[in-house]
């Protein structure tokens, strides 16, 4: 077996071990503290941010779940090409996000805020993934492709405890490194105490959105009561 093969034999149940021994560390000794909060980021960032997940998380699940549906729909070039460029523009929204989220950290961490090294270190290793995917739309002619027919079955032989990994250890170092990078974020994202609203904030998003049209329906209740001046 080479090395590359161990790896992706091994490597995902560990991350997965990884994954829920931290869970439970941070649930039973840390009594489930969350990170210190750390200045909110802008509308525009939070919006890319909840737009690129949303996105990025629709294209992967429908492609796990419904492989045939998918790998139908990638039969012609024209689609691969739309897919792609979707997914290349998801990934560039979900990396702002997610810089925007991490300089924000690292602000309350010079700052001396308590408990946000974990925080810093998941947010550099998701950036790193959400980099590293829109690099491998760029550089990978038809990465949607390698998805469906690699990935996938990849990660449904994984599913059943019999990993094949023939295919994804044959595949490039660029595409390795990508489900490395996961792999090790999904194994470090317990340790960091952030909840899933630091990376997909839809509330925060709907909040704004709710907020600005009742701001703008007030703003416009008040002009319409507000009587001309006599002669005009």
């Amino acid at each position: 077996m080479t090395l590359a093969a161990a790896l992706f034999s091994y490597g995902p149940y560990f991350a997965l071990f990884g994954f829920l021994a931290a869970r439970m560390y941070r649930w039973g000794i840390l009594r489930d503290q969350v990170a210190a909060p750390a200045e909110p980021i802008g509308p525009a960032a939070e919006g890319a941010l909840a737009l690129g997940f949303a996105a990025l998380a629709v294209g992967h699940l429908t492609t796990l779940l419904a492989p045939g549906a998918m790998r139908a729909l990638l039969s012609d070039p024209d689609r691969i090409a739309v897919v792609e460029t979707v997914g290349l523009t998801a990934a560039l929204l979900f990396a702002w996000g997610i810089g925007a989220r991490l300089r924000s950290r690292v602000r309350a961490l010079r700052a001396g805020r308590p408990r946000q090294g974990g925080p810093v270190v998941v947010l550099s290793l998701l950036l790193a993934v959400a980099l590293s995917g829109a690099y491998l739309a760029v550089s990978q002619r038809w990465i949607t492709v390698w998805y469906a027919y690699i990935w996938v079955p990849f990660a449904r032989s994984l599913l059943v405890l019999e990993p094949q990994t023939g295919a994804m250890a044959a595949s490039p170092w660029v595409l390795q490194q990508h489900v490395l990078l996961l792999l090790a974020f999904a194994a470090a994202w317990p340790m960091a105490a952030l909840p899933l609203e630091e990376i997909f904030p839809l509330r925060a998003v709907a909040r704004r959105f709710v907020e600005g049209s009742i701001e703008a329906g007030g703003d416009g209740a008040t002009a319409a009561e507000t009587p001309a001046e006599p002669g005009r």
